[in-house]
């Protein structure tokens, strides 16, 4: 289990991080989209984001955690 002081740095940090994660999969999604910069790829790329920056969100954080409990 999570102790009391691992629990808070996921509070702090996990908004951070899924936030950082999603902003840098949806400027990437929308680079790669036919028409940069067009409403298209804004809208195509807000929800093409999601599953991807969801991911390397939890994996971010896993090994935030992981690599606290080494230290």
């Amino acid at each position: 289990m999570l102790s009391n002081d691992e629990k808070s740095f996921l509070r702090e940090w996990a908004p951070k991080i899924l936030g950082t994660a999603y902003l840098l999969c949806l400027m990437a999604m929308i680079g790669a989209h036919p028409r940069p910069g067009s409403l298209d790829s804004l809208t195509a790329a807000l929800v093409a984001a999601l599953p991807w920056a969801l991911g390397l969100g939890a994996l971010t954080l896993l090994a935030a955690v992981l690599w606290r409990r080494r230290a």
